[in-house]
């Protein structure tokens, strides 16, 4: 999964340039626009308005030539990690029990329909264009009311960075969910394919994990009842988690998780989400003691740190200021 998921990340780079591609335009062509000042009634605004209905035009082209570059992006993406995600866990599955598994080719219709199905409410494209259209329709507005008021090309320029940047966000976001659900629907046609009855969801063992796959963890599911969303991954928006085929015996036993640090660590596979937060980070959550108020100088009011600041941190911030008050400060002249 960390392998598909940084696969995602490079992706969602791809589908992000074709959207910066359009915001560069926007931003050049509304700063000619908005150098015109004048108001309402003047040849300036009327010539504002004319140049602003052509950047609305141009600008829809433009987002429509975005989205196709974005969904025939992410469509190949999907198409080629889904067959990785199929060969790979028949691969798994035979370096476990020792012996090569028959097992038939994955069938490109399947593909599709793994990529096309509407497991949220919406297939990918659809939310894709969702996205698009959303993010369209608000510069709309945004770029009208400043050619309307006069607004200066710096505040412009920020509310359409605002809306690029959460377009970016949103397209990356969806990407990363897309590919957990679309690898774990290719683990689960190999567990049907080897006649595998069960699996076990496997959440990640850090302190980003979601309160949905942190009680889902460890438990065993049948691989005819599977659902994405309800006791298969994806769960949610940039889920990370995954399954592994479950047996009465043979099953690993270690698995891989994080500590208080984020490093990784290895720890029993029959271990879960509860059991390793109450072991590696709840020691050192209640070892946390409460920061105690300082005592003020006299004739100076105390300064109470803000929550969750440690003493180390408010030292190094009052050195960092160059704020010293131990130092006599000369007299200047009025």
């Amino acid at each position: 999964m960390d392998k598909y998921t940084a696969s995602a990340f490079d992706e969602a780079r791809v589908i992000g340039r074709a959207y910066r591609e359009v915001k560069q335009y926007v931003t050049s062509e509304m700063a000619k626009i908005l150098r015109n000042i004048g108001g309402e009634g003047t040849l300036a605004y009327e010539y504002r308005m004319k140049r602003l209905n052509a950047l609305l035009i141009n600008a829809e082209q433009q987002f429509k030539e975005a989205y196709g570059i974005s969904l025939n992006s992410a469509t190949e993406f999907l198409k080629s990690i889904i067959p990785e995600a199929y060969y790979h866990t028949i691969f798994d599955v035979a370096q476990g029990i020792g012996e090569q598994p028959a097992f038939a080719m994955i069938n490109p219709r399947l593909v599709n329909k793994i990529i096309n199905e509407d497991w949220s409410g919406k297939n990918y494209s659809k939310r894709i264009w969702a996205n698009t259209d959303k993010v369209a329709e608000e510069l709309r507005e945004v770029l009208t009311e400043a050619a309307v008021t006069g607004e200066s090309i710096y505040k412009t320029s920020k509310k359409v960075a605002q809306k690029f940047d959460t377009l970016s966000y949103n397209a990356e976001r969806l990407i990363r969910t897309e590919t957990t659900y679309a690898t774990n629907q290719a683990e689960q046609l190999a567990y049907k394919e080897l006649d595998i009855e069960e699996y076990e969801f496997v959440a990640t063992l850090d302190t980003r994990t979601s309160p949905e796959c942190q009680k889902l963890d460890g438990k065993i599911f049948k691989v005819k009842d599977a659902q994405a969303g309800k006791n298969l991954p994806a769960m949610h928006p940039n889920c990370r988690s995954t399954t592994i085929p479950h047996f009465e015996d043979g099953n690993p036993s270690i698995r891989t998780a994080r500590d208080k640090d984020g490093k990784p660590i290895k720890v029993p596979a029959s271990m879960k989400y509860d059991e390793w937060y109450k072991k590696y980070i709840e020691p050192y959550e209640k070892a946390k003691k409460p920061l105690t108020q300082p005592t003020p100088v006299k004739g100076k009011p105390a300064e109470v740190p803000a929550p969750g600041v440690t003493p180390a941190e408010i030292e190094l911030s009052k050195a960092q200021s160059g704020d010293y008050s131990d130092e006599k400060i000369p007299k200047r002249k009025k």
